[in-house]
């Protein structure tokens, strides 16, 4: 094992083998969002890609929820 030291996600240096999902990049209310969309056309997010720190502190966009849009 070793220590990668990088600002790459885990995903991006180790996609899966297998992915059952396509990685796209979502636009929801003026924030930047790396979304995982599933093939029944739910988006997770992946990654905040904002470079405002209030989109970071807003629970609702965090990596792992669901955007209903």
């Amino acid at each position: 094992m070793s220590i990668l030291y990088t600002p790459l996600s885990e995903q991006d240096i180790f996609p899966p083998e297998n992915e059952a999902y396509q990685v796209i990049l979502h636009q929801h209310e003026k924030c930047p969002l790396k979304c995982a969309k599933t093939p029944d056309g739910k988006k997770q997010i992946m990654q905040i890609l904002s470079t405002d720190p209030a989109h970071y502190m807003d629970p609702e966009l965090q990596p792992g929820q669901w955007l209903d849009s």
